[in-house]
């Protein structure tokens, strides 16, 4: 369901694209001089073009996604570390934490710089979405020197 939701985005993102950009060549070969209006329509077919990209790139990820969950489940499952194997984690879990906080501050300080709308508020949304990933990985920490 989600795929060809994320599918029917996509193609009402390019028709929007193709419609936008029409428009503003049909604008500009009739000679309208209206500012205003040509200003707003730049500003949603350059917007629309992110949301059509911001899309494929979902598409991707979610398939990416779905082919990866359960192999990697499946592999989480089966782990049972030894005492020496749980120190290893552990280490490799604060290497992660560190990129974690790094990812956090990048993604804050991209949200503050992005002229766009969608792309700042994406960034803001991808850095509480590491924020998630550090309380994660922290309680794992916690699980994991025990």
């Amino acid at each position: 369901m989600s795929r060809e939701l994320i599918k029917k985005s996509q193609e009402i993102e390019e028709n929007a694209t193709s419609s936008y950009l029409h428009a503003i060549r049909v604008l500009r070969l009739q000679g309208v001089e209206v500012q205003d209006l040509e200003k707003i329509i730049k500003k949603i077919a350059i917007e629309t073009l992110i949301h059509k990209e911001i899309v494929k790139g979902m598409l991707k990820a979610y398939e990416e996604a779905l082919e990866k969950e359960s192999e990697v489940m499946k592999e989480i499952e089966e782990l049972k570390p030894s005492a020496r194997e749980k120190a290893i984690i552990v280490r490799l879990l604060k290497d992660h934490l560190l990129i974690e906080s790094e990812m956090i501050e990048y993604y804050k300080k991209l949200a503050q710089e992005l002229p766009y709308p969608v792309l700042k508020e994406l960034a803001e949304s991808l850095a509480k979405n590491e924020e998630e990933h550090h309380k994660l990985i922290s309680s794992l920490i916690e699980k994991y020197e025990k």
